[in-house]
C-alpha cells in the first residue's frame, strides 16, 4: 500500500507540471506542500510550454512582420494571461512571494529545486533568460482572491452587470447597515403613521419591530437574496406542488425502509410509531392538501420526541432497532436528515407571517438595491452572485474572459460554495474546448465538514464529477512534510475506522505518509514527563466518568496551563511555539480563565468573549454616553461601573429627581447646569436608606458621581471641538478607567483590553470622520452581537 500511495504521489506531482491540456484537480491532504505543487505548475508553465506558447502568439500578432519578440514582452505576454486563485489575501500575498523568490534564485543562474521538473524545462542559461524576464515584469500575475476575481470581472463589464463601475467593497458590513438603517426609518415615519402599511403593523403586532426588520433585511442582502426572488408567491400551485413532492419523497424512503423490517418486532416502539405516521403523512400527500393542512397533520403525527429520535437514527441506532433495522443504517442515516429537516422546516413555518414578511420587506429590499447600487456599494456575496450572473447572462462575456487566459489555479478548492463552482463552470468547463482554459484545482475535500466560508462538500464533489465528465483527472497527494510519523499514525488509527465515506456530506479517508526528511519527536531525558501524543481523562478522581462536563472542563484548563507553563519555564520553549486548538469556542472561557490565572500569555484568533469582558462593556458605555447624551442605557452602565460605583439603592433616589433628563440636556460644563446636576445628586445621597446592607462600603459615592458628571461635560464639550486623539486622551486621563481597571484581579489582562479598546475607537472616529452616528453604530453592534475579536494581552 505504502509503494502504492509513494507512485500515485509521484505521478500526481509531475502531472501538475506537464498536464496542461485537460483539468486537473489534485487533493491535497494537510501538509503535502499544496503551495509548493502550485508554484511548481506556475514555473514549469511560465519557463516552459506557456513561453512557447506565448512566443508563437506574439509572432502571429506581428502580422507576418518576421521579427524576435523580446524576453520581457514574451513573459508579459506568458504571465497576463495565467490567474491564480485564493481564498484569503494572505495566502495570495504568500503565493506571489514564493513566485517571486524561486524565480530570482533561477535568474541567478541556481540549480532548478528538486520539486521541480528540471528535466520539461530548457538548458540552464535559457532558463535564467527567462526567470529574469519573468522576475522584471512579474506584476503582470495575477494572483488574486475570489472576491477580488469576481470585483475584477464587475469592473470589466459594468454595464452587461449592471453595477457601479467604481465598485466599493463593505468589508465589514458597515455601509450596508447605514442604508438598512436609513431606509428603513424613512420607511417606517409612513408605515407606521396613518393609514400605515397594513403589512408593517401587522409584524408589529406579531413582535417583529424596526430592529428585527433591520435584522431581516441585512440577513437578506448578506444572503444575495434580491427582492425579485422575494415577491414571488412561496404559495403559488407549482412551489407548493414541488414542496409536496419532496416531502412524500423522503417520506416514502423512510417508510420504505422501516415497515418491512418491523414484522421481526416483539412489542410497539418508536420505530413502528414513525412508520405508521409516515404511512397517514404519505396518504395526506396524495391529495391536494395546503401548506397548513399539512403541518397541522406533522404536529399530529410527529411530536417532539419522535423528531427526537429521527435525529438519532442520523448518528446511530439503538440495539434493539439496530438488530431490525441494522442492514440499512447507512441508507436510514441519510433518509431520516433529510426528513427531519423537511418535517422541522414545516413544524417551524407560519404562513400568516411569511406573507406579511414578504410583502413588507421587498419594496424595502428594492429601495435598498437601488441605493447600494448608485452608491456603488458590494458585500463580498454580491460579488461572487453578481459575477456569476453576469457569465451566466452573457455567453460574448464568458468566451472574451475564457480566451485571454491560458492557465486558471484555484487552491483552497474545498472552500468554495455552488456559486463559486458555476463561476468557475462558465469560465473554464464551458464552451468550445480549444477555448477553455487549463484548470488546475488544489483542496483537501475532508476540511470542507468544517463549512469555512460556506464550503460546501456536495458542490465540490459535483464539480469533481464536471471535472471527470470533461476528460479531466482526479489525483491525490500522500506524502507529508509537516508531521512526524508517530502523529500521522495516531490520526490514522484514530480517524479512519470513523471516516465512512458519504457523497457529498463526507469525503473517504485518505492516509498521509511520513516524508524521508521527518523526524520523530525528539525528547531529552529531562523532558520524560511527555508523550509524543496523549489522550487525557478530565475526571474528579472520587466521580471518575460521572463528572460533569464543564468541571471535566474546568479540570483539563488548569492542567493544560500548568503544563504549558512548565514547558516555558523548565525547557525553554518560547510561548509562540506553542498552540492550543479546541473543538469549539463554548468552553473557550474556562480555558483563558485558566491561563490568566497560571499567567500564561496568549492570543485568541477568533474570540466572542472580547466584547463581554466588564471593562470593555464598561469603556463602551463610556463612549456612548459621550457621544449619546440620550443614551441612558449606556448612562446606567457607566454609573454601575467599577469607575464611578454608584450602587444600586441610590439608582430611583436619582431617577426620582430627574438625573437622566438633566444628564441628557448637558452639553458642555456650564455651571447652571452642573448645578442642577449637583443638587440632584446631593438629593438623591440624602435619601439613600442608611439601613442598605453594605452602603457603609461605598461612603463618599456621591462625590465620586459628581467629579464623573463634571468630566462627562468636559468630554461632550471636546468631542465637539477637539481631534480625536486629543479627545481619547483627555478621555482616558479624566476618567481613569484604565488606572482602575489594572488594579483590579488580572489587571495586566483588563489594561490590554482596554488599550486595544481605545485604538479600535481612534480607527473608528478617524475613518468616520467624527461622526457620531456612525462610531455610536459600530460600538453598539459590537457589543450587541459579541462580534469577534482578538482578546488584548500583556506583553511578553
Amino acid at each position: 500500500m505504502t509503494t502504492d500511495l509513494l507512485a500515485a504521489d509521484r505521478a500526481a506531482r509531475r502531472a501538475a507540471q506537464t498536464r496542461f491540456d485537460v483539468p486537473l484537480v489534485l487533493q491535497a491532504g494537510a501538509g503535502t506542500g499544496k503551495t509548493t505543487t502550485l508554484i511548481g505548475r506556475l514555473l514549469a508553465w511560465t519557463l516552459g510550454e506557456g513561453w512557447d506558447r506565448a512566443t508563437r502568439r506574439l509572432a502571429e500578432r506581428a502580422s507576418g512582420k518576421p521579427r524576435e519578440e523580446g524576453p520581457d514582452r514574451v513573459a508579459a505576454e506568458v504571465l497576463g494571461r495565467m490567474v491564480a486563485i485564493t481564498f484569503t489575501e494572505a495566502a495570495a500575498a504568500e503565493m506571489a512571494g514564493r513566485a517571486a523568490r524561486e524565480l530570482a534564485s533561477l535568474a541567478s543562474g541556481g540549480e532548478a529545486p528538486d520539486w521541480l521538473e528540471a528535466s520539461i524545462l530548457p538548458p540552464t542559461p535559457e532558463r535564467a533568460r527567462r526567470a529574469r524576464a519573468l522576475l522584471g515584469t512579474l506584476d503582470h500575475l495575477a494572483v488574486r482572491t475570489i472576491h477580488a476575481f469576481c470585483r475584477g470581472l464587475l469592473a470589466d463589464y459594468p454595464l452587461e452587470a449592471r453595477v457601479h463601475p467604481d465598485l466599493t467593497v463593505d468589508a465589514d458590513g458597515r455601509l450596508l447597515e447605514e442604508v438598512v438603517r436609513e431606509t428603513v426609518e424613512d420607511a417606517l415615519r409612513d408605515g407606521y403613521g396613518d393609514p400605515g402599511d397594513p403589512h408593517l403593523l401587522a409584524l408589529a403586532i406579531l413582535g417583529f419591530g424596526p430592529p428585527e426588520i433591520v435584522e431581516a433585511l441585512g440577513s437578506l442582502l448578506q444572503g444575495g437574496i434580491p427582492a425579485a426572488i422575494l415577491s414571488e408567491d412561496p404559495f403559488r400551485p407549482e412551489a407548493l406542488a414541488d414542496f409536496r413532492r419532496r416531502l412524500h419523497q423522503a417520506c416514502g424512503v423512510i417508510h420504505g425502509l422501516i415497515a418491512p423490517r418491523l414484522a421481526r418486532a416483539r412489542r410497539p416502539s418508536n420505530a413502528r410509531k414513525i412508520a405508521d405516521a409516515a404511512a397517514t403523512l404519505l396518504l395526506k400527500l396524495e391529495g391536494e392538501a395546503t401548506v397548513q393542512d399539512l403541518k397541522e397533520a406533522c404536529v399530529d403525527l410527529f411530536p417532539g420526541n419522535l423528531v427526537d429520535h429521527l435525529k438519532t437514527w442520523r448518528r446511530k441506532l439503538g440495539d434493539t432497532e439496530a438488530a431490525l433495522l441494522g442492514d440499512v443504517q447507512e441508507e436510514l442515516s441519510a433518509a431520516a436528515g433529510a426528513f427531519v429537516q423537511l418535517v422541522e422546516h414545516l413544524l417551524r413555518f407560519d404562513p400568516e407571517l411569511l406573507e406579511h414578511g414578504r410583502r413588507a420587506l421587498t419594496p424595502l429590499l428594492g429601495r435598498i438595491e437601488r441605493e447600494l447600487r448608485s452608491q456603488g456599494i458590494a458585500t463580498f456575496d454580491f460579488l461572487l452572485a453578481g459575477a456569476e450572473s453576469l457569465l451566466a447572462q452573457h455567453p460574448e462575456v464568458r468566451r472574451q474572459v475564457r480566451r485571454r487566459i491560458d492557465q486558471l489555479l484555484v487552491d483552497e478548492f474545498q472552500d468554495t460554495d455552488r456559486v463559486q463552482c458555476e463561476l468557475l463552470r462558465w469560465i473554464a468547463l464551458d464552451g468550445p474546448v480549444e477555448e477553455r482554459p487549463g484548470l488546475f484545482l488544489v483542496g483537501d475535500p475532508k476540511q470542507s465538514i468544517y463549512g469555512w466560508r460556506n464550503a460546501d462538500l456536495k458542490a465540490y464533489d459535483g464539480f469533481v464529477a464536471l471535472v471527470r465528465e470533461a476528460g479531466g483527472e482526479v489525483m491525490s497527494l500522500a506524502l507529508n512534510f509537516r508531521s512526524v510519523p508517530v502523529i500521522l499514525e495516531e490520526v490514522a488509527r484514530v480517524v479512519e475506522p470513523v471516516m465512512t465515506p458519504r457523497l457529498g456530506v463526507q469525503p473517504p479517508f485518505e492516509p498521509l505518509l511520513p516524508s524521508r526528511d521527518a523526524h520523530g519527536f525528539r525528547r531529552s531525558s529531562s523532558q520524560a514527563t511527555w508523550e509524543p501524543v496523549e489522550h487525557w481523562v478530565s475526571w474528579k478522581r472520587e466521580e471518575a466518568w460521572k463528572t460533569p462536563a464543564v468541571e471535566a472542563t474546568e479540570i483539563e484548563a488548569v492542567f493544560l496551563a500548568e503544563d504549558i507553563r512548565e514547558l516555558h519555564e523548565r525547557h525553554g520553549v518560547a510561548w509562540s511555539e506553542i498552540a492550543v486548538l479546541l473543538r469549539g469556542i463554548g468552553d473557550l472561557d474556562l480555558y483563558l480563565e485558566a491561563f490568566r490565572r497560571a499567567r500564561v500569555p496568549f492570543a485568541v484568533g477568533r474570540d466572542k468573549q472580547y466584547y463581554r469582558r466588564r471593562e470593555v462593556i464598561e469603556a463602551a458605555a463610556l463612549v456612548r454616553s459621550v457621544l449619546d447624551p440620550g443614551d441612558h442605557l449606556a448612562l446606567l452602565t457607566v454609573l454601575r461601573s467599577s469607575s464611578v460605583g454608584v450602587p444600586d439603592a441610590a439608582l430611583i433616589p436619582l431617577w426620582n429627581r430627574q438625573f437622566p433628563r438633566l444628564m441628557t440636556e448637558l452639553r458642555s460644563p456650564a455651571p447652571n447646569a452642573l448645578a442642577a446636576l449637583r443638587k440632584a445628586i446631593e438629593e438623591a445621597a440624602r435619601a439613600v436608606p442608611r439601613d442598605v446592607p453594605g452602603i457603609d462600603r461605598v461612603r463618599g459615592w456621591d462625590r465620586n458621581l459628581l467629579a464623573a458628571v463634571e468630566n462627562l461635560a468636559v468630554l461632550r464639550h471636546c468631542f465637539e471641538t477637539a481631534p480625536a486623539d486629543v479627545f481619547l486622551e483627555r478621555l482616558r486621563r479624566l476618567t481613569l478607567i484604565e488606572a482602575t481597571e489594572s488594579a483590579r484581579y488580572l489587571g495586566p489582562y483588563r489594561l490590554a483590553n482596554l488599550e486595544r479598546f481605545f485604538r479600535q475607537v481612534l480607527t473608528a472616529m478617524e475613518e468616520s470622520g467624527g461622526d457620531a452616528t456612525a462610531i455610536l453604530r459600530v460600538l453598539r453592534r459590537s457589543v450587541a452581537e459579541s462580534r469577534e475579536a482578538e482578546e488584548g494581552r500583556p506583553k511578553d
